[in-house]
């Protein structure tokens, strides 16, 4: 490290974590108007990113899907997550569970995809399992000593929140629900967990979650990426970051007041009948820390769901989801049609302009950067991170 202007060697293989993380952890107690970014290496070195697997995301609670996609007893789908290989599943008791997928014999995987099953049988040796995860039999094994009930899949901690669901890869955190209680009463009128997925796309992206997760909060880049789709009707310099806490924040983006509601709405069946003028007439940024992002809009919410893979790989899925009455509409088909092509499109001018960025982050002369106060959210998730981090 370079103590006279705490900057750090820009080759990965130059840096050391320790010196990395104490820069990283001098940013702390900046006030808004003095703040700059993380220092870039804290966007592309390796070992900065498996501290953050150890440190913020087995530790944390991370979001791995909607009670939607599971509505039924049996329903489940499979995610891969830091190397555990999950199935979130609806077991008998109407209770959803996430749990390892690697048969308890050999290792090999139970199932992989979505569907919908009685139970879990392994492809190899034909061991079976419940769907609460407990070892039903395992043929041929009466020669041996042998106990089925020490044998059942790993569980891991389980919460859904607002019909979102998350697990805790540790073991150990402290309950979600308690540290998120504003944010679920802020949003409470909009029910959520009730929503039904309308539709989603999925983007391997060749950058760092954080990278994603910042350009989500802020709309100052609306006069650059999205100059043509939504600096139109919702000009950055209009948006502001709420104070939030130490688990979450949000933003607020006001449409021009010459722009009419029923251009910001899609005229789908309304998330609430109890929408305020603001409400009606914005959108709202929400990022539970680490990653979970929402968009909420007064007839959809957009949410993303980023997949951290390495310092420069990031999985995102995007979905749309709606009020359960939206999919009854006569003209639903065509809106969500058109919607869907609408968020790929801002998805794209998102994802050429965080490529880009990587690449820059990437080079010898990357310095941090300071933050105009539209970016109130990337210090915020900065001073996360330190906080998370730090040794």
């Amino acid at each position: 490290m370079d103590t006279l202007t705490g900057t750090m060697p820009r080759q990965d293989n130059d840096i050391n974590l320790d010196d990395l993380v104490n820069v990283v952890a001098q940013g702390a107690g900046q006030d808004l108007a003095h703040a700059e970014t993380l220092p870039p290496a804290a966007y592309t070195s390796q070992a900065f990113f498996d501290l953050e697997v150890e440190k913020v995301f087995k530790p944390g609670w991370v979001c791995v899907g909607h009670v939607s996609q599971i509505p039924n007893v049996g329903d489940y789908f499979s995610i891969d997550l830091f190397n555990e290989m999950l199935l979130v599943v609806r077991g008998k008791d109407d209770a959803v569970r996430v749990m390892s997928r690697i048969c308890t014999h050999r290792w090999a995987p139970l199932t992989n995809g979505c569907g919908n099953a009685k139970l879990f049988s392994c492809p190899f040796h034909k061991w079976g399992f419940d769907l609460s995860g407990n070892l039903l039999g395992a043929p041929l094994m009466d020669q041996v000593e042998f106990e089925t009930s020490k044998h059942n899949l790993p569980r891991f901690a389980t919460e859904v929140v607002d019909g979102f669901i998350f697990t805790n890869l540790s073991n150990d955190a402290e309950p979600l629900a308690p540290q998120i209680k504003e944010f679920s009463e802020q949003l409470k009128k909009f029910a959520l967990g009730d929503l039904v997925m309308a539709g989603g796309i999925e983007y391997e992206c060749q950058f760092n979650w954080k990278i994603m997760a910042e350009t989500f909060m802020e709309c100052y880049h609306h006069i650059g990426a999205h100059e043509k789709t939504f600096e139109i009707q919702f000009p950055a310099r209009l948006s502001y970051i709420e104070e939030g806490s130490s688990a979450w924040t949000y933003g607020v983006v006001p449409a021009k007041s010459t722009v009419p509601t029923e251009e910001i709405q899609l005229g789908l069946h309304p998330l609430t009948d109890d929408l305020s003028e603001l409400e009606s007439r914005s959108f709202f940024l929400y990022l539970v820390y680490p990653q979970h992002l929402l968009a909420v809009w007064a007839d959809r919410v957009y949410w993303f769901r980023s997949q951290p893979v390495g310092p420069d790989k990031t999985l995102l899925q995007t979905y749309l989801l709606v009020h359960p009455e939206a999919k009854n509409q006569p003209d639903y088909d065509a809106i969500l049609k058109q919607e869907m092509g609408f968020m790929d499109m801002f998805n794209k001018e998102d994802i050429t302009v965080n490529t880009m960025q990587q690449r820059g982050a990437e080079t010898p002369s990357a310095l941090p950067g300071r933050l105009s106060h539209l970016e109130k959210a990337i210090w915020q998730l900065a001073d996360y991170i330190r906080e998370k981090t730090a040794k």
